[in-house]
């Protein structure tokens, strides 16, 4: 053995490298692979977990295939069906619209149901206890989750992207187009999966769970059908007017109301997730009241700019009334109960107990907080008829004609007296079934969903089965559908003659309703504060931070 390859055995034992001097592109590659490692400590192991799961998945790869075959057999396909018109014909919209029908498919259904499943597997299996004992929150289980979605769509978009791109040489098709037509598919895709989420959080019960999956898939496909339809409507009509000030005003008041019902579903799977004595409530009842505010504010300016068309008044008490009545169905769904940690967080002086008394957890407190939602949403008719009355040329450019102050007035009084109603026998209701068993959230959906079918469904069949009221068309019999009956005053230039007594005898019920829930709410309202317990009183000072003393510089300072 000669002297050299002896001195470099003892390098490789002594651990060094066994080539001399590595290069500089090597050192430069290892430092930056030294930054990955440590942004991937940082990353949210969750989203770590679930993308490694998600790409070494058998679905994932099958999926990806596919992708890639379909887009494959497309790109050749299509262009034999053009032949040569591809070269002066505008060709673009089609193959473009083959290549979203290939793309729609793995982004709005694939992903979200892999979401939903993602975590509704962690409920059936039990294993979302090993994860509730760790250090990671609930917030950023279902962020982890959501980000492993988005990863999977960016993958997909990128086997995609340059079949969309190649669309816009063969004109027809513009960039701006493409691009919004993929960034509303993206923020559909991170909703449905958002939704999912939510949705597998509900219930534990592998029955129940059975029923989501379900209904989970037949509404992503009526997601895919949408989004099919509409995408072919937009490259057909060219609904884009990307010229016009409203086009971009209408993008900014929908992608304003999306962020926030984005922000409720995620928080409102978070605190599913949470731990029984927590806060559940209080963030979402106030992301509800910034959701009003923003229709509220949007619907004003539209309001103001189509010089007050009352049309427009009957639109929002309609949005915010959906708003409002499916909100409150989940509220009702909430624990009577409250733990001792949320007790000891209630507000004390007066004017916290008169305002902020609503956002506590309570299916009372959130009967009482839709129904001020409702009132609010009613209230907005006042300074529209005084609106009306400064400015009366206004009344000329509405098509309900100057008796718009009343059929919208009437229009609200009835739809909050329905939701008053549903909302009320509703919790009723769950107050009598908690004697025997377990109410959650899903089930106040359903009991919702029964009392509408049953409300709707019985007078109709009544007039069906009858042979004078088979063709009579709306009768005070349908008094307990909410659809017709609302349809029935909004959809006549002027007030029907019925209005009068469907305007007492729907608000007397309402007012019934709600005396006879009186009781359950005033049970919560007792609720005060209670102090903490020494020990837990000892943990928080010790868990405050310690401020910092600044140091003496002088003799002089104190």
């Amino acid at each position: 053995m000669t002297l050299e390859s002896e001195a470099i055995t003892i390098d490789v034992a002594a651990g060094e490298p066994a080539e001399p001097q590595a290069t500089a592109g090597a050192r430069a590659w290892a430092a930056f692979e030294r930054q990955l490692v440590r942004l991937g400590d940082r990353l949210n192991p969750i989203l770590v977990k679930e993308t490694r799961q998600a790409l070494k998945s058998r679905q994932f790869v099958v999926t990806f295939a596919l992708l890639l075959l379909c887009g494959w057999f497309w790109s050749i396909g299509g262009v034999a069906m053009i032949g040569p018109e591809i070269q002066y014909s505008a060709s673009g919209p089609s193959m473009f619209y083959g290549y979203y029908l290939i793309l729609s498919f793995p982004l709005l259904v694939i992903v979200p149901f892999g979401a939903f499943r993602s975590l509704a597997a962690e409920q059936e299996e039990r294993t979302y206890e090993m994860l509730s004992i760790t250090t990671l929150g609930p917030r950023q289980i279902v962020a982890g989750k959501l980000g492993s979605a988005a990863l999977q769509m960016i993958v997909y978009l990128s086997a995609i992207s340059p079949c969309l791109a190649f669309t816009y040489m063969l004109r027809g098709i513009d960039f701006p187009t493409i691009l919004m037509v993929l960034c509303y598919t993206v923020l559909a895709s991170l909703g449905l999966s958002v939704i999912g989420l939510f949705l597998g959080t509900l219930t534990s019960e592998k029955h129940l769970q059975v029923i989501l999956t379900v209904i989970v898939v037949i509404g992503l496909l009526l997601a895919l059908w949408a989004g099919c339809a509409l995408a072919f409507a937009i490259l057909d009509y060219s609904m884009f007017e990307f010229n016009d000030i409203y086009f971009w005003l209408g993008n900014a008041a929908f992608l304003t109301g999306y962020a926030s019902y984005f922000a409720l579903v995620f928080y409102a799977a978070a605190a599913q997730l949470t731990f029984a004595s927590d806060n559940r409530s209080t963030r979402l009842r106030m992301i509800m009241l910034a959701q009003h505010v923003l229709c509220v504010g949007w619907m004003s300016w539209v309001f103001v700019t189509e010089r007050g068309l009352w049309e427009i008044v009957i639109v929002t008490m309609m949005m915010l009334g959906i708003h409002w009545y499916v909100m409150g169905a989940m509220m009702i769904g909430e624990s009577p109960e409250l733990s001792e940690r949320v007790r000891r967080q209630l507000p004390q002086s007066f004017l916290g107990r008169v305002f902020l008394t609503w956002f506590n957890p309570g299916p009372g407190t959130g009967y009482v907080f839709a129904l001020a939602g409702l009132t609010g949403t009613l209230a907005l008719a006042l300074p529209v008829a005084i609106a009306h009355g400064v400015f009366p040329q206004w009344a000329r450019n509405s098509r309900l004609g100057s008796g718009g102050v009343s059929k919208a007035l009437a229009f609200g009084v009835l739809g909050m007296a329905y939701v008053t109603i549903f909302l009320g026998v509703g919790l009723l209701l769950i107050r009598l079934a908690r004697k025997l068993s377990r109410v959650g959230i899903l089930s106040s959906l359903l009991i919702q969903a029964m009392l509408l079918t049953i409300a709707c469904a019985v007078p109709a069949v009544i007039q069906m089965t009858s042979p004078t009221l088979r063709n009579a068309g709306y009768t005070l019999l349908h008094i307990t559908n909410p659809f017709w009956t609302l349809l029935h005053v909004a959809a006549r230039r002027a007030l029907p003659v019925d209005a009068p007594v469907l305007l007492i005898l729907v608000p007397a019920a309402a007012l019934l309703v709600f005396v006879l829930n009186l009781p359950g709410v005033a049970r919560e309202l007792n609720r005060v504060r209670i102090a903490k317990p020494e020990r837990v009183a000892e943990e928080d000072a010790q868990l405050a931070p310690v401020p910092i003393q600044p140091a003496r510089t002088s003799p002089w300072d104190d």
